[in-house]
């Protein structure tokens, strides 16, 4: 079945090497929620794992992983009530958050990574997988590195062409954000914000 595998096989510790012994985090099977009932996304958290610190994004090393019900009520309680969070939220597990208070979750039953913006209130498609997540997180710490190599300011017209190609490399690997329903997509926006200066 089509489920049962996840979109990219991606290289064993090709984590490892790009991030540093160490710095990957694997869970074990005691750490996922019986929320969590995707097998190949807890196959791939359990012998691959993610980045601790992935530049943009901060991995939840408190385990067990909460979903993100069980996270607003133990450690945020009264931020949000059961009616304000996303529906399903009991079947989304919280991997972590990225910059600007955003909540990166997996969806326990279809395995798919979603971004919860707390200050919208909104659920919106990430990657389509953990696999495809890992590859963004080593695709933006490869560029961080090769653009640290460098000892000049990216031109705003290079800035652009970078941020055209990190798009175009994304949605080949990882067709989420450039998908007919996705009117609004975190890591485009990111990769576009030259203001911001993420690339």
């Amino acid at each position: 079945p089509a489920d049962e595998t996840l979109t990219l096989d991606l290289p064993d510790r090709l984590l490892d090497q790009e991030f540093g012994q160490g710095r990957v985090v694997r869970f074990e099977d005691v750490d996922f929620p019986a929320a969590l009932a995707h097998e190949p996304t807890r196959r791939f958290l359990r012998d691959t794992g993610l980045p601790e610190d992935g530049f943009l994004f901060q991995l939840d090393t408190d385990v067990p992983l909460p979903t993100l019900a069980e996270y607003y009520e133990d450690e945020r309680p009264g931020e949000y009530t059961a009616a304000e969070l996303p529906d399903g939220s009991d079947h989304l597990i919280r991997l972590g958050h990225l910059i600007e208070d955003n909540s990166l979750v997996v969806d326990g039953s279809t395995g798919a990574v979603l971004n919860w913006s707390e200050p919208e209130a909104t659920l919106h498609a990430l990657n389509t997988d953990v696999s495809t997540l890992a590859f963004t997180l080593w695709l933006l710490h490869r560029e961080k590195a090769i653009d640290g190599t460098l000892s000049h300011e990216l031109t705003t017209e290079a800035y652009d062409q970078l941020a055209t190609t990190m798009t175009q490399t994304l949605s080949t690997v990882d067709p989420t954000g450039s998908a007919p329903a996705a009117d609004w997509h975190y890591w485009t926006e990111l990769f576009q914000d030259e203001a911001g200066g993420v690339l």
